[in-house]
Formats: structure tokens, C-alpha cells, sequence
């Protein structure tokens, strides 16, 4: 009797555990340890160089640009993107949309932004108008976010939040025709997860075309931070575990 007694007590310990444990995993995902990584200096070169080495790789990109700056669907404005990868020589390939766009910037006129990625859906939204894609799929850990400004140009992305997680924000400006480019990285994240902000383009003089002006939210995964296991799934598991440990037990005594 004693022993059965100390088996039902030890059971309903594990399943305490498991419960707390399975709370812990379903936090909301404000509680997800966000790393701000200074990349002061950065350039395109040095994250070409992170593609090659494998120390990054792109799952999918979304993009805001200045294009032809109407609705004329000759060159878009917004996308989301295949991600840029080398091949066996090194050299990248990719960023071709999958979803596109249409917007008009007002000149130096911010317009609020989101990207929603849920593991396998893509909720990109720019001043109301929203894209969709589930063309990719997966976990990722790192964001890099740039902007690029040339053709006295600039853009900035501002108020931005990593599920309302507050961390400022990034922009680029062009004179006398220089290019200015600038990055920012966002590590130790996992899906879903939604990024919000607000996105500003403006130019002096002559309006810029294409990607003269543009930003892009490069998602994806970093050889060095490691992915963050979905919470349901590391719950289920986890009381799975319990469950089974538990019914042994029972069958011991």
C-alpha cells in the first residue's frame, strides 16, 4: 500500500511539473528573449560574406521600394521575396517575388507596417495594403533589416516593435548622390512572431526609380543562435513524456 501510495504521489508530482513546465512554454511571445546586435559599419558586403559562409541563411524577404512610385505595375513597390542564396561557386541568386505590390509614397510621408510570419503563412501589410504568401515555411531565429538610400534619397524605418518589444529603429540617407547603406539584426527569435513600424521614403529634386530607395526585412536563421522549438510542440512532448513516465509506474507496482 505504501508503495502504491508513493507511486500516485510521484505521478501526480511529474504531472504539477509538466503542467508548470507546459505554462512556461506558452507565455506570450513577449517573453521571448529578443538580442539587439549592433551591426554599426555593416555593409552589403559583409552580409554577402555571411550567405557564403553559411553563417546566415535567408528563408524569405519582404521589401518596401520606391519602383515607379504609382500603380502602373511596371515596377513594383512592395514584395516578398525568395531568399538570396549561393551556389556551389559562390555566387547568390534569388530575391525574385513571390508576392508584389503596388504603393505610392507620399514624399518623406511615413506609412505603418507589419510583418506577421506564422511558421508557414506571411502577413506583410504597408499602409493598409497587405500580401500574402505561403510559399515558405519553417523556423528561423535572426532578422536582418536594411536600408539602402542613394540619388539624394532616404528611408527609415521607426517606432519599430519585435511583438511589442520596442528597439528604435534604422535609416539611411543619400547627398550629393551617395550611397548609403545601413543594417541591424535581431537575433534569438522564433515564429510566430509579428515586427511592426512605420516605413519612410523621401528624396530631394528628381524621384528616385526602382531600388535607388529601399528597405528589406531579411528573415531567416543563424548558424550561431539556435532555433527555438514552437511552444505547443515542446509542450505536447513534454507531457507526453510525463504521462509516460507516469504509467510505468503504474504498471511497476
Amino acid at each position: 500500500m505504501l508503495s502504491i501510495r508513493k507511486s500516485i504521489n510521484n505521478s501526480k508530482s511529474l504531472i504539477v511539473v509538466g503542467l508548470a513546465t507546459l505554462g512556461l512554454f506558452l507565455l506570450p511571445n513577449s517573453a521571448k528573449a529578443l538580442t539587439i546586435v549592433d551591426r554599426t559599419g555593416f555593409t552589403d558586403t559583409d552580409f554577402e560574406n555571411l550567405l557564403r559562409n553559411g553563417q546566415f541563411s535567408e528563408s524569405f524577404v519582404t521589401e518596401g521600394r520606391i519602383g515607379n512610385n504609382s500603380l502602373d505595375t511596371t515596377e513594383r513597390e512592395l514584395g516578398i521575396n525568395t531568399p538570396i542564396r549561393p551556389n556551389a561557386n559562390g555566387e547568390l541568386s534569388g530575391g525574385n517575388p513571390v508576392a508584389a505590390g503596388e504603393y505610392v509614397w507620399g514624399n518623406r510621408q511615413g506609412a505603418n507596417f507589419s510583418l506577421e510570419y506564422t511558421g508557414s503563412t506571411i502577413n506583410y501589410t504597408v499602409g493598409g495594403q497587405t500580401l500574402t504568401s505561403n510559399a515558405f515555411s519553417g523556423p528561423v531565429t535572426d532578422i536582418f533589416l536594411r536600408t539602402f538610400a542613394s540619388n539624394n534619397g532616404n528611408v527609415a524605418l521607426t517606432n519599430l516593435a519585435f511583438d511589442n518589444q520596442v528597439f528604435g529603429g534604422l535609416s539611411s540617407s543619400s547627398i550629393n548622390n551617395s550611397q548609403d547603406t545601413d543594417y541591424i539584426q535581431l537575433s534569438n527569435i522564433s515564429s510566430p512572431f509579428t515586427l511592426t513600424g512605420q516605413a519612410l521614403i523621401g528624396w530631394t529634386g528628381i524621384t528616385p526609380a526602382r531600388s535607388q530607395v529601399a528597405y528589406q526585412i531579411k528573415v531567416g536563421s543563424s548558424s550561431t543562435t539556435k532555433s527555438v522549438p514552437e511552444p505547443g510542440t515542446v509542450g505536447a512532448i513534454f507531457l507526453a513524456t510525463v504521462a509516460g513516465i507516469a504509467y510505468g509506474r503504474r504498471k511497476k507496482v
